[in-house]
């Protein structure tokens, strides 16, 4: 058996595992970490039918974001006493401002991404350099609109935080 083949049996037993998990588990955090486990052999398999740069965006959007995301309402859910959700509306102005701050610093962020993209797919169709642009002159900004909402993400969990111990 070939390094190739024990590679694609681990990726193979991985994804079934993750999903089986997420069939299976009755808990919201076991079902998030089982949809981790199927979605990093996901981008394992990209890497491995020769697609890397498929892999890292499985990666960044889906393992770094969709999972955060599903982390993130799983924690800042409310529950009762008996552990059940309270699912309940409260309109916050807060709740409203943080999302349109996020949303201006991403576009202001983003704007010459938007404007260089418009050159590349206006004067060529090479995946080439469309992968420049994105990944080559304007890493900076996705670097700095990725710590950007990490820094967010920081702060609603401190507020959770800090509201559940008051």
């Amino acid at each position: 058996m070939s390094v190739s083949e024990v590679s694609f049996w681990i990726l193979a037993t991985m994804c079934l595992g993750g999903a089986l998990v997420v069939v299976v588990t009755r808990g919201m955090m076991r079902m998030t970490l089982g949809l981790g486990a199927f979605l990093l052999g996901v981008a394992g398999f990209f890497l491995y039918y020769g697609s890397p740069f498929l892999a890292v965006a499985q990666v960044f959007v889906y393992v770094g974001g969709v999972l955060v995301l599903i982390l993130l309402a799983i924690m800042v859910l409310k529950r009762d006493d008996t552990g059940r959700p309270q699912l309940t509306s409260r309109v916050d102005i807060a709740t409203a401002l943080v999302p349109i701050i996020v949303f201006v610093f991403m576009n202001q962020a983003l704007s010459p991404v938007g404007e260089e993209l418009g050159v590349v797919l206006g004067s060529s169709d090479s995946v080439e350099d469309m992968r420049m642009a994105l990944l080559g002159t304007m890493l900076p900004q996705f670097e700095l609109v990725g710590v950007l909402l990490l820094v967010a993400l920081v702060a609603a969990v401190a507020i959770v935080v800090r509201k559940e111990r008051s």
